[in-house]
């Protein structure tokens, strides 16, 4: 078995040297001669080995294709921290079970920079893994990507009942077109919000103050952890308040909730809902209202005056800080994952703040996206073994391969009780979150986690714990109506958003940075909507809501 893993990987790699700009047709043919080459070699390597043995040459497993064996290049997006997939026992388990050997190409980072390279040469591999391909780039390469309609209602009854138990799932899954390209995930243990905001209940005690509700009493918190020296040290060290820098998750956008109207959708486009209108956030008066308050935090000195400039990496260190603690609020995925099982008692949950007394605040929530992720698994037309794939990918959405998928391999992360399943406690030093990520795909997991199978498996203690302090949180959800659904488009209109969003999405990051960091927002608000609206903005408003008329008329 590891010869002929050699022997395809030689063949992978040669592959990988030839020129990217070969058409598909000569793709497809240096893949029959490689094919050839590789039988020729194992078939040769297979005797010979069974020979020096002394025993009977070991039999090829019985395919769709006759008697070759299954070998696939696989393409899988990583964490940072995760270990070889092929080192992951789960992994190698499924290849015994299916009988489908795997050559992995693990990318840890960079791949949005790689990707449109890769997929503009048309060198793809079998099959991309754990979120690579998104809905605009099979709207953006739809001859790359291989319909599994028919493969999935053939070959997959584990996804045929992910599709019947959560009908949401096969609305992700399915195209414009009516195609299904990719596979989406039902994960385990998910809140129905990914952002929870804390603050340092310690340095609130040290320093006799109540927990503010309002963004007025925070301001005034955030002035007391500068001036305080909460943290007993003697030096001016405190950092008050600290948030992501981008427009992914745990941003300081999760507070547009404290005007009242509306809450962000977790897009990383900042879209949200009000009354059943599509809003797009930067555009709008709570906006308008937020980025100044935050500019008043700034200049005060109660903003993390390296906010802009840091990395995810190191936004994660400054709350982790081993002399001693130095963040009074932030925001985070939990409280021990964001500042680390040594400070997590020091901290509480912060509800949603409000702009005054009689604003009823909003937080964001979007039970789609946090429980399911779209694409999990897409297979490429050029699979030259799409039946057994689909058999190999089925087994992922089965029970045991599930309970594996997020938090780690039996004895690893997870193990079989009586009743069901148990995630093992993270060794010392590590909380639970990453180990997971070092022994799985974690959050980018092919898996099914049915209601039932998900209640069978018994979560770390920190994770449960961080269920029950979301649930804090669901007073604050808006209404369903007012949560924009995970949207497709067609080729057409999302070539059309790929050009808008470019410019318009550029001109929101540079403002927001420059108008938290130096002011300035209103002076150049008017000039800003003009040039938004020069852009595209009407164009981008009127596909999104196109799309969800036509979402909500095929949910009906």
């Amino acid at each position: 078995m590891l010869i002929r893993l050699f022997f395809y990987t030689m063949i992978v790699r040669k592959m990988k040297f030839e020129s990217g700009a070969c058409n598909m047709g000569r793709k497809q043919k240096r893949i029959k001669v490689c094919s050839i080459l590789m039988a020729l070699c194992l078939a040769g390597m297979t005797a010979a080995c069974g020979l020096a043995g002394g025993g009977e040459p070991e039999g090829e497993k019985e395919t769709d294709k006759g008697q070759e064996e299954a070998v696939i290049h696989v393409l899988v997006t990583t964490h940072a921290w995760t270990k070889d997939i092929e080192d992951i026992p789960s992994f190698q388990e499924l290849s015994e079970k299916t009988g489908v050997k795997v050559v992995w190409e693990q990318v840890r980072s960079g791949w949005e920079e790689k990707k449109n390279a890769i997929l503009s040469s048309g060198d793809v591999p079998d099959v991309f893994l754990g979120g690579a391909i998104t809905d605009a780039d099979i709207s953006a390469y739809p001859e790359l990507f291989l319909p599994l309609n028919d493969y999935v209602e053939e070959q997959a009854p584990n996804v045929m009942r992910m599709f019947e138990e959560k009908p949401d799932t096969r609305m992700l899954a399915v195209f414009t077109d009516g195609n299904i390209y990719g596979l989406p995930s039902v994960k385990f243990h998910r809140p129905d919000s990914t952002s929870m905001m804390m603050i340092n209940q310690d340095w609130l005690d040290a320093l006799g103050l109540e927990t503010p509700r309002t963004l007025e009493e925070f301001r005034d918190v955030l002035r007391a952890f500068r001036d305080g020296d909460p943290n007993g040290n003697g030096k001016a060290d405190e950092i008050p308040f600290d948030f992501s820098n981008n427009r992914g998750l745990f941003t300081a956008m999760n507070l547009i909730g404290a005007y009242g109207r509306c809450a962000e959708d977790f897009s990383g486009e900042w879209f949200g809902m009000a009354q059943g209108e599509i809003l797009f956030l930067p555009v709008t008066e709570e906006y308008y209202q937020l980025t100044g308050y935050l500019h008043s935090l700034f200049e005060e000195g109660l903003i993390n005056p390296e906010v802009f400039s840091q990395d995810y990496s190191q936004f994660q260190q400054k709350s982790k800080n081993p002399a001693a603690m130095t963040v009074g609020a932030t925001l985070g995925w939990s409280i021990e994952d964001r500042v680390g099982p040594d400070y997590a008692d020091s901290y509480q949950v912060l509800l949603p703040l409000r702009a005054s007394e009689e604003t009823e605040p909003f937080w964001p929530s979007h039970p789609a996206r946090c429980k399911y992720e779209t694409n999990r698994v897409v297979v490429t037309a050029n699979n030259p073994y799409p039946e057994e794939t689909m058999r190999w990918i089925n087994e992922m959405y089965g029970e045991e391969f599930s309970v594996q998928a997020i938090y780690g391999s039996f004895g690893i992360g997870v193990e079989k009780t009586e009743d069901g399943y148990e995630v093992l406690p993270a060794p010392g030093g590590k909380t639970a979150d990453e180990w997971k990520w070092i022994n799985s795909l974690g959050g980018n997991a092919v898996c099914f986690a049915s209601d039932e199978l998900d209640s069978r498996l018994k979560p770390p203690a920190s994770i449960a714990l961080s269920l029950e302090q979301y649930r804090q949180y669901e007073p604050y959800f808006q209404p369903e109506e007012d949560i924009l659904p995970r949207l497709k488009f067609t080729k057409e209109e999302a070539d059309r958003l790929a050009i808008i969003k470019t410019g318009i999405l550029k001109l929101v990051d540079e403002k927001w940075v420059k108008w938290i960091a130096y002011g300035g927002i209103e002076e150049e608000w008017e000039e800003y909507l003009q040039e938004i609206r020069s852009l595209g903005l009407e164009e981008m408003m009127e596909i999104y809501q196109n799309e969800l008329e036509r979402y909500r008329q095929e949910g009906a």
